[in-house]
Protein backbone atom coordinates (compact mmCIF):
# COMPACT_ATOMS: atom_id res chain seq x y z
CA UNK A 1 0.00 0.00 0.00
CA UNK A 2 1.37 3.02 -0.49
CA UNK A 3 2.52 5.84 1.82
CA UNK A 4 1.87 9.17 -0.25
CA UNK A 5 -1.75 9.41 0.59
CA UNK A 6 -1.03 9.26 4.19
CA UNK A 7 2.19 11.61 3.74
CA UNK A 8 -0.33 14.24 1.69
CA UNK A 9 -2.91 14.03 5.03
CA UNK A 10 0.05 14.78 7.59
CA UNK A 11 1.12 17.40 5.68
CA UNK A 12 -2.15 19.22 5.19
CA UNK A 13 -2.91 18.89 9.38
CA UNK A 14 0.40 20.13 9.73
CA UNK A 15 -0.28 23.28 7.37
CA UNK A 16 -3.90 23.67 9.53
CA UNK A 17 -2.18 23.61 12.65
CA UNK A 18 0.48 26.53 11.55
CA UNK A 19 -2.05 28.49 10.16
CA UNK A 20 -4.51 28.13 13.47
CA UNK A 21 -1.36 29.00 15.30
CA UNK A 22 -0.35 31.71 13.28
CA UNK A 23 -3.57 33.33 13.61
CA UNK A 24 -4.24 32.31 17.94
CA UNK A 25 -0.38 34.52 18.29
CA UNK A 26 -1.29 37.56 15.70
CA UNK A 27 -3.72 40.28 15.81
CA UNK A 28 -6.82 40.43 13.88
CA UNK A 29 -6.99 40.15 10.16
CA UNK A 30 -9.20 41.81 7.92
CA UNK A 31 -9.62 39.96 4.40
CA UNK A 32 -11.95 42.43 2.37
CA UNK A 33 -15.29 42.71 4.64
CA UNK A 34 -14.53 39.54 6.12
CA UNK A 35 -12.26 39.62 9.41
CA UNK A 36 -10.63 36.92 11.31
CA UNK A 37 -10.83 37.58 15.10
CA UNK A 38 -7.69 36.28 17.14
CA UNK A 39 -8.21 33.05 19.16
CA UNK A 40 -7.91 32.83 22.63
CA UNK A 41 -5.54 29.74 22.35
CA UNK A 42 -2.88 32.47 22.91
CA UNK A 43 -3.98 33.02 26.50
CA UNK A 44 -2.76 29.50 26.85
CA UNK A 45 1.11 30.29 26.07
CA UNK A 46 1.36 33.80 28.19
CA UNK A 47 3.48 33.76 31.19
CA UNK A 48 0.79 33.96 33.89
CA UNK A 49 3.16 34.27 36.84
CA UNK A 50 5.47 36.89 34.87
CA UNK A 51 1.92 38.81 34.37
CA UNK A 52 0.94 38.55 38.18
CA UNK A 53 4.80 40.10 39.38
CA UNK A 54 4.57 42.95 37.10
CA UNK A 55 0.86 43.83 38.29
CA UNK A 56 2.12 43.08 41.90
CA UNK A 57 4.88 45.41 41.13
CA UNK A 58 3.09 48.56 39.38
CA UNK A 59 0.33 47.71 42.60
CA UNK A 60 3.31 48.37 45.48
CA UNK A 61 4.51 51.54 43.48
CA UNK A 62 1.16 53.08 43.30
CA UNK A 63 0.41 52.45 47.25
CA UNK A 64 4.18 53.65 47.69
CA UNK A 65 3.48 56.86 45.79
CA UNK A 66 0.45 57.06 47.84
CA UNK A 67 2.16 57.35 51.14
CA UNK A 68 4.96 59.12 50.32
CA UNK A 69 2.15 61.95 48.74
CA UNK A 70 -0.06 61.44 51.95
CA UNK A 71 2.76 62.97 54.48
CA UNK A 72 3.41 67.13 53.92
CA UNK A 73 6.83 68.48 55.08
CA UNK A 74 5.51 70.99 57.85
CA UNK A 75 6.69 74.58 56.59
CA UNK A 76 5.96 76.37 59.93
CA UNK A 77 8.87 77.10 62.13
CA UNK A 78 9.58 74.06 64.95
CA UNK A 79 10.07 74.32 68.45
CA UNK A 80 12.21 71.62 68.76
CA UNK A 81 13.09 69.37 71.98
CA UNK A 82 15.88 66.89 72.11
CA UNK A 83 16.29 64.55 75.63
CA UNK A 84 17.95 61.94 76.76
CA UNK A 85 21.45 60.36 77.95
CA UNK A 86 24.84 61.71 76.96
CA UNK A 87 24.84 61.29 73.87
CA UNK A 88 22.44 63.90 73.79
CA UNK A 89 24.64 67.07 74.40
CA UNK A 90 26.58 66.79 70.59
CA UNK A 91 23.17 66.14 68.26
CA UNK A 92 21.85 68.69 70.19
CA UNK A 93 24.88 71.27 69.36
CA UNK A 94 24.41 70.14 65.16
CA UNK A 95 20.26 70.10 65.86
CA UNK A 96 20.71 73.71 66.62
CA UNK A 97 22.43 74.34 63.92
CA UNK A 98 19.68 73.03 61.46
CA UNK A 99 17.36 75.08 63.91
CA UNK A 100 19.51 78.18 63.06
CA UNK A 101 19.09 77.59 59.54
CA UNK A 102 15.47 77.05 59.22
CA UNK A 103 14.32 79.82 61.79
CA UNK A 104 13.25 76.70 64.48
CA UNK A 105 14.07 76.77 68.21
CA UNK A 106 15.51 74.37 69.94
CA UNK A 107 16.26 73.28 73.87
CA UNK A 108 17.79 70.35 75.46
CA UNK A 109 17.83 68.24 78.65
CA UNK A 110 20.72 65.88 78.76
CA UNK A 111 20.59 63.37 81.91
CA UNK A 112 24.06 61.97 82.02
CA UNK A 113 23.94 58.21 82.04
CA UNK A 114 19.59 57.71 81.94
CA UNK A 115 17.81 55.79 80.83
CA UNK A 116 13.94 54.85 79.48
CA UNK A 117 13.45 53.73 83.39
CA UNK A 118 14.94 56.88 85.17
CA UNK A 119 13.37 59.12 82.64
CA UNK A 120 9.48 56.84 83.37
CA UNK A 121 9.79 57.01 87.28
CA UNK A 122 10.22 60.55 86.85
CA UNK A 123 8.24 63.64 86.34
CA UNK A 124 11.38 65.51 84.51
CA UNK A 125 10.07 65.31 80.78
CA UNK A 126 6.26 66.28 81.94
CA UNK A 127 7.90 69.38 83.52
CA UNK A 128 9.79 70.20 80.36
CA UNK A 129 7.44 69.80 78.09
CA UNK A 130 5.33 71.84 79.66
CA UNK A 131 7.94 74.34 79.60
CA UNK A 132 9.12 74.37 76.18
CA UNK A 133 5.96 73.74 74.66
CA UNK A 134 7.70 71.61 71.83
CA UNK A 135 6.21 70.72 68.34
CA UNK A 136 8.96 68.05 67.74
CA UNK A 137 10.76 65.90 69.87
CA UNK A 138 13.84 63.97 69.57
CA UNK A 139 14.51 61.15 71.84
CA UNK A 140 18.28 59.77 72.31
CA UNK A 141 17.91 56.84 74.61
CA UNK A 142 18.72 53.44 75.05
CA UNK A 143 22.39 53.37 75.17
CA UNK A 144 22.81 52.62 78.58
CA UNK A 145 20.26 49.79 77.78
CA UNK A 146 22.02 47.59 75.16
CA UNK A 147 23.30 45.03 77.62
CA UNK A 148 20.03 44.07 79.01
CA UNK A 149 19.52 40.60 78.74
CA UNK A 150 15.49 40.97 78.71
CA UNK A 151 14.72 44.14 77.02
CA UNK A 152 10.91 43.05 77.32
CA UNK A 153 11.05 44.39 80.66
CA UNK A 154 11.51 48.38 79.69
CA UNK A 155 8.56 48.05 77.69
CA UNK A 156 6.12 49.41 80.50
CA UNK A 157 8.33 52.36 80.84
CA UNK A 158 9.23 53.12 76.75
CA UNK A 159 5.25 53.26 76.39
CA UNK A 160 5.14 55.60 79.45
CA UNK A 161 7.57 57.98 78.24
CA UNK A 162 5.32 58.10 74.71
CA UNK A 163 2.38 58.15 76.84
CA UNK A 164 3.64 61.55 78.69
CA UNK A 165 4.77 62.80 74.80
CA UNK A 166 1.31 62.17 73.63
CA UNK A 167 0.33 63.35 70.87
CA UNK A 168 3.63 65.43 70.29
CA UNK A 169 5.60 64.22 66.62
CA UNK A 170 8.78 62.52 67.78
CA UNK A 171 11.56 60.83 66.88
CA UNK A 172 13.77 58.13 68.45
CA UNK A 173 16.97 58.27 67.85
CA UNK A 174 18.10 54.42 68.41
CA UNK A 175 21.87 53.76 70.43
CA UNK A 176 24.48 53.82 68.48
CA UNK A 177 25.68 50.62 68.72
CA UNK A 178 29.63 50.28 69.32
CA UNK A 179 28.68 46.32 70.64
CA UNK A 180 25.36 43.58 69.49
CA UNK A 181 22.54 44.54 71.70
CA UNK A 182 20.08 42.17 73.53
CA UNK A 183 17.24 42.85 71.68
CA UNK A 184 16.56 46.70 72.81
CA UNK A 185 16.67 48.41 69.17
CA UNK A 186 14.33 45.67 67.68
CA UNK A 187 11.85 46.49 70.61
CA UNK A 188 12.57 50.43 70.44
CA UNK A 189 11.16 50.27 66.66
CA UNK A 190 7.78 47.82 67.22
CA UNK A 191 6.77 50.01 70.33
CA UNK A 192 7.49 53.63 68.04
CA UNK A 193 4.68 55.05 65.89
CA UNK A 194 5.72 53.66 62.16
CA UNK A 195 8.16 56.47 60.65
CA UNK A 196 8.80 57.92 64.12
CA UNK A 197 12.01 55.56 65.01
CA UNK A 198 15.55 55.96 63.75
CA UNK A 199 17.92 53.00 63.72
CA UNK A 200 21.15 54.15 64.50
CA UNK A 201 22.79 50.34 64.87
CA UNK A 202 24.59 49.25 61.77
CA UNK A 203 26.10 52.81 61.40
CA UNK A 204 30.18 53.62 61.57
CA UNK A 205 31.39 56.15 63.55
CA UNK A 206 34.10 57.68 65.19
CA UNK A 207 34.36 57.70 68.80
CA UNK A 208 35.82 59.23 71.93
CA UNK A 209 38.58 57.79 74.10
CA UNK A 210 35.78 55.58 75.87
CA UNK A 211 35.35 53.38 72.74
CA UNK A 212 31.27 54.20 73.22
CA UNK A 213 30.28 58.23 72.46
CA UNK A 214 30.90 59.52 69.18
CA UNK A 215 32.60 62.48 68.73
CA UNK A 216 31.58 65.81 68.10
CA UNK A 217 31.94 65.69 64.34
CA UNK A 218 30.74 62.07 64.06
CA UNK A 219 27.72 63.06 66.22
CA UNK A 220 27.35 66.18 63.32
CA UNK A 221 27.10 63.60 60.15
CA UNK A 222 24.45 60.72 63.11
CA UNK A 223 22.24 64.24 63.15
CA UNK A 224 22.89 64.74 59.12
CA UNK A 225 21.66 61.30 58.37
CA UNK A 226 18.86 61.68 60.46
CA UNK A 227 17.84 64.55 58.69
CA UNK A 228 18.23 63.50 55.40
CA UNK A 229 16.06 60.88 56.72
CA UNK A 230 13.07 63.14 58.14
CA UNK A 231 11.05 63.68 54.80
CA UNK A 232 10.67 60.19 55.03
CA UNK A 233 9.23 59.83 58.72
CA UNK A 234 5.68 60.22 60.57
CA UNK A 235 5.93 64.12 60.51
CA UNK A 236 8.78 65.47 58.31
CA UNK A 237 9.63 69.29 58.92
CA UNK A 238 11.91 72.03 56.86
CA UNK A 239 15.45 70.92 57.46
CA UNK A 240 17.32 72.21 54.63
CA UNK A 241 21.14 71.39 55.53
CA UNK A 242 23.11 74.06 57.49
CA UNK A 243 24.96 75.99 55.77
CA UNK A 244 28.87 76.99 56.03
CA UNK A 245 27.91 80.90 57.20
CA UNK A 246 25.67 79.25 59.87
CA UNK A 247 28.47 78.41 62.30
CA UNK A 248 28.39 77.68 65.96
CA UNK A 249 24.24 77.33 67.54
CA UNK A 250 24.31 77.05 71.42
CA UNK A 251 21.64 75.79 71.98
CA UNK A 252 19.67 75.81 75.58
CA UNK A 253 20.72 72.99 77.26
CA UNK A 254 19.84 71.68 80.76
CA UNK A 255 22.29 69.27 82.22
CA UNK A 256 20.84 66.87 84.88
CA UNK A 257 23.24 65.27 87.28
CA UNK A 258 23.54 60.99 87.04
CA UNK A 259 21.43 58.46 89.32
CA UNK A 260 22.66 55.66 90.28
CA UNK A 261 20.00 53.14 88.50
Amino acid sequence: MSKKPFLSLWLLITVALAIVLCVAFSDDITIGDYTVKKAPLADLFEDKEAKADSLAADSIKLVENAKAQSVEVDSTSQSIFIFGDSMTFNLALRLAQYAKQNGHVINSVNWDSSNTKIWADHDTLAFYIKKFKPTHIFISLGSNELYIQKPETRLPYITKILSVIDTIPYVWIGPPNWKKDMGINDLLQRTCKPGSFFRTDGMKFERKKDGVHPTRSASAQWVDSIMHWLPKSAHPFVADFPSDSIGKANPNIVFLKALNK
